[in-house]
């Protein structure tokens, strides 16, 4: 039954975002903080409108409010971006979006402790963005790289910031608000970042990766984003996302579009190569010692980076700033500090001058187990 009712929204004209909220009065439908916030920015990068017209009049000139009779009226849309606590538990009865931290890979069985930290949201949209903001800028690694000449603000945004950023806009924006059976998911693992979306890709799945306008689920919800530029321009935002990422250093993106399950997942890999500058719960992720072998000798690499270093030292002999270049970082760090340490322990490496560990000349070198 539940499936009839996902292709019947989807077959429908009269989408779900624009259609009439009428289970809470005008007065209690907002939350006023939430649509301040947005009006802020909106007029930051929208010139030519009046930031003094009342909120009321806004909603309805951007058709978030509709005209009944002599009342007005808000659509889904409006509660799904500016809506109050209680406008949104009587809008849908499950959470917009649940992030989950996992002390494990995506590909591992469960173990006793399911998360590390987890953060469930019940909030509108705009809440619900600003809080899994907080969550990721405080988990992830911030490297330092200057001051702004404008605000004197540091420069410390995480590299994969802009990548997962989208990533996340577009579960928030193009999700199926109208099924309560299922809810968002994000599950930072060791190994990669997943993004499970209620709702598979609208209208012709094969045109993701092409320019121009698509089809889209939740066209007022869209807009609402892109007027306030935390998205890409139509077209452009999933070929940014798969050609920045790897420009970053990591494997592929991938991603499934599950027609039948009506559902859309999105894998950001390689994530145990960002640990460095990152929180102790984030590290604490990480703090079992990964088996660590030779690809095809016996349970394979569980670090990705750390099979760029043995494929590295297949090459030539380097040193740790070097082996730091090589992998894409500006310098060495405590992370990668601890995989050569590892690497060292197994026999896997070796010193290029043993008697001599701290030399300054000293590199490493694929000891012979190294070899698959």
């Amino acid at each position: 039954m539940q499936d009839i009712e996902r292709m019947l929204r989807d077959a429908t004209a009269d989408r779900w975002d624009g259609q009439v909220f009428e289970r809470v009065s005008l007065d209690e439908a907002f939350n006023k903080s939430s649509l301040t916030w947005y009006r802020n920015r909106f007029h930051q990068y929208n010139s030519g409108f009046n930031p003094e017209q009342a909120h009321h009049d806004f909603l309805y000139q951007w058709g978030y409010l509709v005209k009944d009779g002599q009342q007005f009226k808000p659509t889904h849309a409006a509660i799904m971006f500016f809506g109050s606590s209680l406008a949104i538990h009587q809008l849908i009865p499950r959470p917009t979006l649940d992030v989950q931290f996992l002390p494990y890979g995506s590909k591992d069985d469960l173990p006793e402790v399911r998360w590390i930290d987890r953060y469930v949201s019940e909030d509108n949209i705009i809440t619900t963005w600003q809080q899994l903001v907080a969550k990721y800028l405080f988990f992830m690694p911030k490297p330092f790289s200057g001051i702004d000449p404008h605000t004197l603000a540091r420069q410390d945004t995480p590299p994969g910031y802009r990548v997962f950023s989208e990533a996340a806009v577009n579960l928030l924006i193009h999700q199926d608000y109208g099924d309560h059976s299922r809810k968002a998911v994000i599950k930072f693992y060791q190994d990669g970042i997943q993004l499970w979306n209620p709702g598979d890709v609208f209208g012709d799945d094969s045109r993701l990766l092409e320019p121009g306008e698509k089809e889209v689920r939740n066209p007022a919800i869209v807009a609402a984003m892109r007027r306030i530029i935390l998205c890409e321009q139509a077209g452009t935002g999933f070929r940014m996302m798969l050609n920045q990422w790897k420009k970053l250093g990591h494997p592929e993106p991938k991603y499934t579009n599950d027609r039948g399950w009506k559902a859309f997942e999105f894998f950001l890999p390689g994530l145990e190569a960002d640990m460095d500058g990152t929180s102790s719960l984030m590290q604490a992720m990480f703090a079992k010692e990964a088996s660590i072998e030779r690809p095809g000798v016996e349970s394979g690499v569980e670090s990705e980076m750390a099979q760029k270093i043995l494929r590295l030292l297949e090459k030539e002999d380097l040193g740790k700033k070097e082996l730091a270049q090589k992998i894409g970082k500006n310098k060495q760090s405590r992370y990668l500090n601890d995989l050569v340490r590892r690497l060292l322990d197994k026999g896997l490496i070796e010193y290029t001058i043993p008697e001599k560990p701290q030399s300054r000349l000293q590199k490493y070198r694929l000891a012979e187990k190294g070899h698959g």
